[in-house]
């Protein structure tokens, strides 16, 4: 994962950690994981995604989401969601 798609996507969790007011120390495996990863210094699996966003009370697809909306592309929300929906169709889905 690119450098820049990490510090996104790890503060694209604290926003949402910060929002639900949730510390660091009830949102994953530990505090220095979560800190790590906010920090845009680590990579989170499919699986540790998947559990933060339980606990944030969102789709783990939107951490990922506001990760690629916030990591320097120039994309708006509806272009990537209408690549998404048109991906998803080549597929079947």
């Amino acid at each position: 994962m690119r450098s820049e798609l990490k510090r996104a996507m790890g503060a694209s969790m604290k926003l949402y950690r910060l929002k639900k007011n949730i510390p660091q120390e009830n949102l994953g495996p530990s505090q220095p994981y979560i800190s790590t990863l906010e920090a845009g210094r680590g990579n989170a699996s499919i699986d540790k995604i998947e559990q933060m966003a339980g606990v944030l009370g969102v789709h783990p697809v939107s951490i990922i989401l506001a990760g690629y909306l916030s990591s320097g592309d120039d994309v708006t929300t509806d272009q990537l969601l209408e690549r998404i929906r048109n991906e998803l169709l080549q597929i079947g889905l």
